[in-house]
Order: structure tokens, then sequence, then C-alpha cells
């Protein structure tokens, strides 16, 4: 059935809207929530563009953690979207941040004698009068010692990065929404290529050596917001929407999707299990939590309704693998829950 078991809560002080767990071997049970917050002094401040708060909280969860406690935190602004690379780079995990004021930073994570904390190590801006929306990783499923970024932005730019010895390079930059760009994220499979979605209903996908999308597809009733290609599974890919359906689509057939599935909220988030491959977690707004499956078709196995709030921020732990990460806006709540997932 897919049953839920909140085993930890903690109220993070400002509101809650991205969690990710590292993927590294050796730091798995490391944990990162982002938050958002409008400076609450500026308020009704006419004069100026209001500020944007953020921070990060790193924590440890392990299998006998019986309380949620940050190990450390950075003040940024306003966090809209993390991912850890798969793998380290300098002999470092590091974490990959995009926030409200149009900046992609990563950082290290820092183990000094087992006191673990984030480090800034480079930091780029995307664009004047633009929040950076979202990132992702080109090494999901291959090494590179000079991975690729790909960032989208509130203009509906889409931007693609490398990663050299000591700054991130722009390799090329993209107009590909009318609207907010929501989501970009890289097939894993072959970096060359590249998905985005945005605010005008739009799902485009991308080759960084042409200029123009190879592919345009209007099939979402609304904002489309998540993206998430398959490591197991070379043609798959889910997307997500404010229309409130998941979609599965076959990534050599872009016309229309596989399959698709109503959540009852509108999809801000999707997660693939990874290891279990047909196993998807859904962070669905105003719906909470869904665990889906895929079988012949995409279905929903059960919710998760303990959020009082905005559903934003879901994770899989990579060695743990019943344990879920969520976060929720408005209430500032980080939960790790216990899924029974059927075999």
């Amino acid at each position: 059935m897919g049953l839920w078991k909140t085993k930890l809560k903690w109220q993070t002080e400002y509101s809650a809207d991205s969690v990710e767990w590292c993927p590294v071997q050796g730091y798995t049970d490391v944990l990162v929530c982002g938050t958002y917050q409008l400076d609450k002094a500026e308020e009704g401040n006419k004069e100026g563009k209001q500020n944007r708060l953020g921070r990060i909280y790193l924590f440890v969860v392990k299998a006998d953690t019986t309380e949620l406690s940050p190990l450390h935190s950075i003040d940024t602004a306003g966090i809209l979207d993390q991912k850890w690379c798969y793998h380290k780079l300098n002999n470092h995990p590091v974490l990959g941040v995009v926030t409200a004021d149009g900046f992609i930073e990563v950082h290290r994570l820092v183990d000094n004698d087992g006191v673990l904390t984030l480090e800034l190590w480079l930091k780029e801006s995307v664009g004047e009068d633009v929040l950076a929306l979202s990132l992702d990783w080109s090494t999901n499923k291959t090494f590179s010692d000079h991975p690729y970024l790909v960032v989208s932005d509130s203009g509906g730019n889409v931007m693609v990065l490398q990663v050299e010895d000591d700054c991130l390079r722009i390799i090329g930059k993209w107009k590909a929404h009318n609207f907010e760009a929501w989501i970009s994220a890289f097939n894993y499979w072959n970096d060359n290529l590249f998905y985005s979605g945005g605010d005008d209903c739009v799902f485009k996908a991308y080759d960084q050596r042409v200029a123009e999308a190879v592919a345009i597809n209007r099939t979402h009733g609304a904002g489309v917001t998540t993206i998430r290609c398959h490591t197991d599974n070379e043609h798959q890919l889910l997307s997500g929407s404010y229309d409130e359906y998941v979609r599965l689509w076959d990534l050599r057939q872009l016309k229309r999707s596989v399959s698709e599935q109503d959540v009852t909220g509108g999809v801000w988030r999707l997660k693939w299990h990874p290891q279990h491959s047909g196993t998807i977690v859904a962070a669905c707004m105003y719906g909470g939590f869904r665990l889906l499956r895929h079988t012949d078709v995409l279905h929903v196995v059960s919710e998760y309704l303990e959020h009082e709030s905005i559903a934003y921020g879901v994770d899989w732990n990579y060695d743990q693998s019943c344990l879920v990460a969520t976060c929720s806006f408005y209430d500032c709540k980080l939960h790790i829950a216990e899924v029974v997932l059927d075999r």
C-alpha cells in the first residue's frame, strides 16, 4: 500500500521549499533543507524590490536519529532549488543552489575531523532582475570532472554552465519560455540534451549544440513545474504541472505522453525511487504528497497529508530506501517519514 509513518519533525524558521539527500557514497545520511522568506522588515516599502531571504540547513540523519537538529546553516538569498552532484568534485561532495537574487551557487561539503559544514566554492549570475528558479546536474548517470549545470530563471531563460577548476563557465543561453521557466533538467544518458518547462504551459527539449528547441510540446493544461529523467530507463521522463497531472514520456516520441495521472494538486517536484525504478514520490502543493507506481500506467498508491501548507520539497534517501524527506512552506515544516513499500 505504501504506508507512511512520520519519524521526525523539525520547525524551520523560514518557509521551507526544498529538501535534498546527498547521493554520494559515505554521505548519504546528509540532508539539506532550503528556505525562502520575504523580509518582513521591508513590508510596505514601495521604493524598492522586496528582499528575499533564505537559509540552507545541513542535517545528518542516521537510522538511530531520534531528533532533528541542524549541524550547520548558511544565510543566503531565498532558495528556489537545490541539487547535489552525484559524485565528488575535487574530493568534495558539492551542492548546487539557485537563489532569488539570480545566482547559481556551488557549495562544498567539508569534513573537518568529523564536523561537516557547507562552504561556498563557485558563484555565477544568471541574469539581472531575475530569480534563478531551478537547476540540474548532468552527472546523475555518468562521471565528469567538469560537469554541466542547467539553470532556468523567471525571465523564461535557460542557461547551461560548465564547472571549471575555479569558475562556472557559461556554455549557452536560450530564451525558452514567454513567462517563468519553472524547471530545467538534463537527459542523464546524454549530457548534450536537456529539457525545460514554463509558465506558458510549454514543455521543450533542447540539444545544447543547437540554437533552437528540438521538440516542443503543448499538452500540459497549465504551467510545467517539474521534469525528471530516469537513470535506469534511458527513454523515460516524468513531468508535472500546475494542471495537477503527472505525465510519463517516452523520449523517442514527445508528441504525446505514455501515461498520465491526476494527483489532485499542482505538482511541484517528482523523484524516482533510487532502487525501485517504477516508484515515484510527488510533492503536490495544496494536495500534499503522493506515492505513485508505474506498471503499465501511472497510478496513485498512497498519500501523505501531515503537512499543513504548500507541499514543495520531497526526496528519497539513497541508502535507507524507505526514508522520505518532505517540507512545506508557510507552516515551516520539515518531516522525515518512513514509507513501507510493497515488493
